[in-house]
This record gives structure tokens, sequence and C-alpha cells, in this order.
């Protein structure tokens, strides 16, 4: 592509050349036993990246559609989404669009979803649903999952939905271990692919839940895809170009480079990038240091107020992108994504142009 920026925004991100052209090899019939092969073969590599034995369904769309399905398939009585950005928001705005009965639990954006939030409204019995987004991209907030999920093991009835779009394959998530009944997350973060499939997975108890579904819908309905899953299919037809790349690229994560050194390798990057806004004077947009995210780092423009769209506009004769604030943070704002296959190489070397152009 002419003029190609490397993009260090938080999703889309760069997608390596091997898993581009993994994208390119011919098409086989989404019926054919070729293609059930493919399936079977990307199971077992999703499921160790999740740390998990249960079903893990590959879904052909955007991770906002599997957020839909599951509060279709598993809010039966009422849901409470939590909110603390603006991806935790739209999960609230799509319970209410699809006639569910819900309640909003919201903090001041920069701040995370804490343990006691979540005893607080579980404790009530009112709910059979929760969200809850790990990594919140809007504001670079990644909440305490071990610790909140201390606390919603202690109600078996509440199902347990979890927005990882920005998190999943740039740091451990024991899906199993977590008591979660749904992790879901797209792959144009940090897998590092092309974006239009989404990963979810989905424990026993919402299986067997779901069947009593009122309203489950048909695209996202969940005992359709788990019906197709035994039999290493998809209910509709899937994007069979996305699953020969996440099959190279789950191939590289397992097998080459290993979990353990990827997740090192974000947490170093992140280090670097926190490092690097603190010393420069900008500061964690993040209410701590504590809950910032592993993935992409949200620094705090209030008070330096760089003008970022200018600072785009300057990175961009050095062909590199990197992200404004989302929405009401724009320019308050500025992301730096540190995920996927990006390299702490990368990182310094972002880093060094930004200080060249801002004079630091």
């Amino acid at each position: 592509m002419k003029n190609h920026r490397r993009l260090f925004i938080p999703g889309p991100s760069e997608v390596r050349t091997e898993n581009l052209l993994a994208m390119a090899t011919p098409q086989v019939g989404h019926r054919a036993p070729e293609f059930g092969e493919l399936y079977a073969d990307i199971q077992p590599k999703i499921q160790k990246l999740l740390y998990t034995e249960q079903p893990v369904f590959m879904v052909s769309s955007s991770a906002t559609g599997v957020m839909e399905g599951s509060v279709r398939n598993l809010a039966h009585k009422k849901a409470v989404n939590y909110i603390c950005g603006a991806f935790s928001k739209r999960w609230h705005q799509i319970t209410k669009a699809c006639g569910i009965d819900c309640d909003a639990h919201e903090v001041e954006w920069g701040c995370a979803i804490k343990p006691e939030m979540i005893e607080e409204r579980l404790s009530t019995g009112e709910y059979d649903c929760m969200t809850f987004v790990l990594n919140e991209t809007s504001t670079g907030v990644l909440g305490p999952i071990e610790e909140c999920a201390e606390v919603w093991k202690k109600y078996p009835d509440v199902s347990v939905c979890i927005d990882a779009v920005s998190a999943m394959a740039g740091m451990k998530i024991d899906f199993d271990a977590l008591g979660v009944d749904v992790l879901l997350a797209g792959l144009q973060k940090c897998f590092a692919l092309p974006s239009g499939l989404t990963i979810c997975a989905v424990s026993d108890g919402a299986l067997e839940k779901c069947k009593d579904a009122k309203g489950n819908g048909y695209y996202f309905d969940f005992q359709a895809l788990l019906k197709s899953h035994a039999k290493n299919q998809t209910p509709t037809t899937p994007a069979i170009p996305h699953l020969f790349a996440l099959n190279s690229q789950l191939e590289y994560i397992v097998n080459v480079e290993g979990l353990d050194n990827r997740w090192a390798r974000h947490a170093e990057m992140c280090e670097v990038v926190q490092d690097w806004a603190i010393d420069r004077g900008f500061g964690l947009f993040a209410e701590s240091r504590e809950y910032a995210s592993k993935t992409l780092t949200c620094m705090d423009n209030r008070e330096k107020q760089i003008n970022v769209a200018q600072l785009n506009k300057d990175l961009a004769k050095y062909n590199v992108m990197i992200s404004n604030g989302y929405g009401d943070l724009k320019e308050k704002t500025f992301r730096i994504a540190h995920m996927g296959d990006t390299t702490l190489v990368d990182i310094l070397g972002l880093l060094a142009v930004i200080d060249r152009i801002l004079g630091f």
C-alpha cells in the first residue's frame, strides 16, 4: 500500500505479512471436510490461549454482535451493565436496545470497576446477568478481574459476560479459573489480525442456561453455535480467510513465541510507554498505574494540551500513526497501543520520533 502508516492505534493493529498471505489461501467449501479440519485445528490452540476446556466459538462479526448475543442468550431476568468508558457504555445501550431490563452502574471515566461495586449489585439478588469490560479501550483502564472474580463466584446464578476485546491475546486471561460465562474479543487488536471475526468462549453453565432463553435471536443463538461447533462447523457461512489467518497466528503465538513470552513482551512494552508518559509530564488517564491497561496507554493531555491532531499529521511524515482521545476525550487524551505483534524496538522508535516532534 502506498504510504502505509505503521499503526500504533488501539485497533486495527498491524498484521504480519505471513498472516496476510494466509488470508490468500485458496477457498474451501465451508461444508467440505477441509473446513472441518481447519476448524478442528484451531480449537485446541485457542483453548490453550484462554486456559480453558470449554467450547470457543468463532463468529463472523464484530465483537459488538457477540456483545448483543451474550445478553440476548443470558439475561433472562435483569442485567447490570458496569460502565467505565465508551465501550462498556455501548453494552448498556445494546442491552436496552434488546428490550432487556437492565441497570447501569457507572463510574467516572478513568476509574475502574472495583470488587465492592460487583458485591453491591449482585448481593441484591435482582440480576441474573452482568457485563464487564476488562480493558476499556477508550480510557486505558484495566479492570481488576481477579479480585472481581472472587465476588461474582459467590453468585453462580449470575451469568458473567466479559468484553476482552483489547486484552485477549495480549495478557493472560484464565477463563476457567475466573469463573466467567462469556469471554469475547475481536481479532483486530491483540491478535493482530484483520477485523471481521470474534472469538467467544462460553461456559457449560451458560450453554445450559441459554436453552431457556426466549429472545436469543438467530445469528447469535449460542445453542445453534454449539450444535455446529460439535461438528466443527458454523451455523452460517464463516469468514474462511480470517480462519486461515487465525490458525496461522495461533500457531505462531502458541508454538513459536509461546504464551509466557507473549505476556512478558506486552508487559515490557507497557512499562516503557507508561514511564515515558509520566516522565514527559502527561501522566496516565487511568486513576492509577495499578488500573492502567497493559496493552494500550491513554495519556492525560489536559495539563500539557499538546495538539494531538497536529502531532498525528507530523507523525504521518514518518509513516506512523497514534490515536487521539475517544469521543469526548478527543484532544484531552491520546492513546498509544502496545499490542499484537508490536515489539519493544517498534515502541522505542515511535517514542523517539514523538520526542523529536515535540522537542522533548
